[in-house]
């Protein structure tokens, strides 16, 4: 089990390093919510109230999976490699993935920003990467997200679950279940409960939630926005707001049903490029077809009912660091209102 003394421990045992994930391997025998690696702040060293970042494994992570099956009545992998006895799945451009390189690591990224305030509402940011990433190498490394968060400046806690590793492939595994992203995310505020205090569960179960898609994520966020049946919770009334990065490919009757479903409820905020530009202008003209107000710049302030919609002419690749604005998780962050 790993408790805030556990914490205390990791941070002193990397302290002088570089903010970049140590290179500490993960045990094979590690047990699920066990962190594996530590992300050293060295402007936290020896303040006890600040928590280094860390990597843990969840039961209820995206992947692995058990069964042979997508969720959608096919089959996930779809050869078997006769050399190794491995699974192999096949992407839409006849890429082979196999299963232990890309379809097997259950890890999640949880990052508490040196300024969080205990005493304070907080929310819970859960972002969706895109293709051939992993987390070390792209959201902590290229993205730099533990940056924006920091520099956002906002009261939040960041959970980002590995997806499909380093692969071009959008299919969010276990998270395509309707409720299986309140579960994945109940058993990760179970990890941060143990990390900040038990005092800290029942306030971390009810935080209001912001769903961010990079690229491929967005399979995995839309699919969060679908309500478990005869769940007896309302977790999807506790997702206040969306981000997405070049990330509207699909999905979007779903996306806009939400939306529809939760008006003046929640916000929908947005950049895209050239890549996404023939599906975000069709999620436009869905918007406009029902009289949907939203905007087109990014707003100075967000608050419930804004949606916004912004085209840039950044590159694909850059537009979760360069937007505009630069750094622009930290820069909508930073003009969300104060959570409840």
């Amino acid at each position: 089990m790993f408790f805030r003394r556990g914490l205390a421990a990791i941070s002193l045992l990397f302290a002088g390093l570089s903010p970049a994930i140590a290179e500490t391997p993960p045990s094979d025998g590690a047990e699920p919510g066990e962190v594996v690696k530590s992300i050293p702040l060295p402007r936290c060293q020896g303040a006890p109230q600040c928590l280094p970042s860390f990597i843990a494994r969840l039961k209820n992570a995206p992947f692995p999976l058990e069964a042979n099956d997508d969720g959608e009545g096919r089959r996930f992998f779809h050869e078997t490699d006769q050399a190794t006895g491995l699974r192999v799945r096949l992407n839409r451009h006849g890429d082979r993935y196999p299963e232990g390189d890309h379809y097997a690591d259950p890890s999640v990224l949880f990052h508490v920003p040196p300024g969080f305030d205990r005493t304070k509402p907080f929310r819970l940011v859960v972002f969706f990467h895109g293709h051939q990433s992993t987390l070390e190498r792209d959201v902590v490394g290229r993205i730099g997200l533990i940056r924006q968060i920091d520099a956002s400046g906002a009261n939040v806690i960041l959970i980002a679950p590995q997806l499909a590793k380093d692969a071009i492939d959008s299919h969010p595994g276990k998270l395509i279940r309707p409720g299986a992203l309140e579960i994945m995310l109940a058993e990760a505020e179970g990890v941060l409960a143990r990390a900040l205090g038990p005092e800290m569960a029942p306030r971390l179960a009810r935080a209001p939630v912001v769903l961010v898609a990079y690229s491929g994520g967005y399979r995995a966020l839309a699919a969060g926005l679908t309500e478990r049946q005869g769940a007896g919770t309302d977790f999807v009334g506790r997702i206040e707001g969306v981000l997405v990065f070049d990330a509207v490919f699909g999905e979007l009757r779903r996306i806009d049903a939400w939306l529809k479903a939760r008006a003046g409820q929640v916000f929908f905020v947005g950049l895209f490029g050239k890549l996404s530009t023939p599906w975000s202008l069709d999620l436009i003209y869905r918007w406009e077809a029902r009289g949907l107000l939203y905007g087109q710049l990014l707003p100075a302030k967000i608050e419930r009912g804004t949606v916004a919609l912004i085209q840039v002419g950044t590159e694909h690749a850059d537009i979760v660091t360069e937007g505009p604005p630069r750094q622009p998780i930290a820069e909508i962050l930073r003009r969300l209102p104060l959570p409840r």
